[in-house]
């Protein structure tokens, strides 16, 4: 019942607090206008994902018992920090420098927070591999999240599949319902499904920057505070959770340098994007990619109950299934009309 609470109470903050930000926005003018790498075809208001952050931290603080996440209020202050920048960035753009030294340093105060690094938690040679596993889990999914809000829908859909995800996995591990970490995600997923009718399936508003860099920096340290608390084992799980925009990230990335194409440059590539410039709708794919996210989710539920054997299967099974769907993407790409080839 106190799940179900945190989640309709950050749903409907974030809903009402979506109308609130995109007011605002309007008066200052901070507009995504379109070009030849957007997905869009209309200048739209960017950085509502201010309004889900604060329905976030309102419903986080209503529905977490105090003094119950201590080490959470660094994070909190590092995701505070990361979401300036990103709203800077928003509003004007601010250097790659900058924004990946701001992810950096995110990631390193929330492996503080969580303990990890220091020789009193752990053997100091574990310490320093979890610190390093860490560290690129945060700070490769912050970016991740990021360069995949690309398309109506297909963010607040992934904090809400992740975050719900999330909760389930710890629970099925033999976490409290109450544990803070539980709560907090179940409070993400919510604050995403709320947002969701001011972007999808059409977008009056994007998150931003300021939306999606934090969601992504939130969720991938909850996994990690999770993992701490009951087994590093099920990083993977909740790896598989973000498979999507964990391995679309990477194998767009990998193509695009063995092209010769800048990296950091933003681009039309990813294969959620390809398949919109195929001449699908952004209602199909962030719908599609919201039933595989639900199909993954019920095979690592089901892998929780199963041997080491079980786990490698199901996960093979799951980065198999993004793998066919990219393959899918790729081919409904290459054999589109002419016409649709167009930017």
């Amino acid at each position: 019942m106190r799940l179900c609470w945190a989640f309709l109470l950050a749903s409907v903050l974030s809903y009402l607090c979506g109308f609130a930000v995109r007011a605002s926005l309007a008066r200052l003018g901070v507009l995504d206008r379109p070009n030849q790498r957007s997905s869009h075809d209309q200048p739209v208001m960017r950085g509502g994902g201010v309004g889900v952050l604060t329905a976030a931290a309102a419903a986080g603080a209503l529905s977490v018992s105090p003094g119950a996440v201590a080490g959470f209020y660094w994070i909190a202050l590092a995701c505070l920090i990361l979401a300036a920048v990103s709203f800077a960035d928003d509003v004007r753009s601010v250097r790659h420098v900058i924004r990946l030294g701001v992810h950096a340093g995110a990631a390193i105060i929330a492996l503080w927070a969580l303990g990890l690094g220091r020789p009193a938690s752990l053997q100091p040679v574990a310490a320093a591999a979890l610190a390093v596993v860490g560290f690129l889990w945060i700070t490769g999914y912050t970016n991740a999240f990021n360069f995949m809000d690309g398309i109506n829908g297909i963010a607040g859909m992934q904090a809400l599949a992740t975050g719900v995800g999330t909760a389930l996995v710890a629970v099925a591990a033999g976490a409290s319902p109450s544990h803070p970490a539980v709560i907090l995600a179940v409070v993400l997923a919510g604050a995403g499904a709320g947002f969701l009718p001011h972007n999808f399936p059409r977008a009056r508003m994007f998150l931003g920057d300021v939306g999606s860099a934090p969601l992504g920096f939130l969720l991938s340290v909850l996994a990690f505070w999770l993992a701490r608390d009951l087994g590093w084992y099920l990083l993977g799980a909740f790896g598989l959770l973000h498979a999507n925009f964990v391995l679309d990230t990477a194998v767009t990335l990998v193509r695009r340098i063995r092209n010769g194409e800048k990296c950091l440059e933003s681009h039309r590539d990813h294969f959620y994007q390809l398949l919109v410039r195929a001449g699908k709708s952004h209602r199909f794919v962030t719908l599609l990619e919201g039933a595989l996210q639900g199909v993954a989710l019920l095979v690592v539920l089901a892998a929780m109950r199963m041997g080491w054997g079980g786990r490698l299967a199901s996960a093979a099974f799951v980065c198999a299934m993004w793998l066919a769907f990219f393959a899918y993407a790729r081919a409904r790409f290459r054999s589109r009309p002419a016409a649709a080839s167009a930017p």
